[in-house]
């Protein structure tokens, strides 16, 4: 149990005895408040032991990361090409935009597989932090061993066209740009 926030990391009680864990220690990413960890409790890796206990240094840092690797591994397994799946827009650039799918595991979806109309400028169809819905087009690994997943927001409610949307029949006479 986290017992009080000390300079540079927390004092810990581990089985009756006052251990220290770096802030850098405490969680995978950086910490804006630690104080919001005083008080609960975690489980830790010792990955220090002196002095008969006098000196124990803690890390929950590699626990979370075992585990945040195992889930992504487990994830990655049943990523499959015509998956549906939530998202959340990381970055948008004027090719596309990068989703996030899963903590740590990104696709990119191309400016032409935003919209079944034209768009010009990525930004005139998605925004940063968005949260949209994906399909993913194809899962492949690249030259150096890197995944590249490509995704589409146009390819999840079907095309127009197909769904009858937009009927029109013989004599009809429409504007269109």
């Amino acid at each position: 149990k986290i017992r009080e926030q000390c300079k540079g990391g927390f004092i810990v009680d581990v089985m009756q005895q006052r251990a220290f864990c770096p802030v850098s220690q405490i969680d995978t990413k950086y910490v804006e408040k630690p104080e919001e960890y005083v008080g609960n409790t975690y489980q830790f890796r010792i990955s220090r032991f002196e002095n008969n206990g006098k000196n124990i240094v803690l890390s929950r840092r590699d626990l979370l990361a075992r585990e945040q690797k195992e889930l992504k591994k487990k994830f990655m397994e049943t990523l499959v090409a015509g998956a549906v799946l939530p998202g959340k827009v990381r970055n948008v650039m004027p090719y596309g935009a990068f989703v996030e799918l899963y903590p740590g595991i990104e696709g990119m979806v191309h400016v032409s597989e935003l919209s079944w109309s034209r768009v010009e400028k990525t930004e005139e169809a998605i925004k940063t932090g968005d949260e949209i819905t994906v399909k993913v087009l194809s899962v492949e690994k690249n030259e150096k061993n890197q995944l590249k997943i490509s995704l589409s927001v146009k390819q999840v409610g079907g095309d127009p066209w197909e769904s009858g949307e937009m009927s029109f029949n013989a004599g009809d006479k429409i504007q269109g740009k």
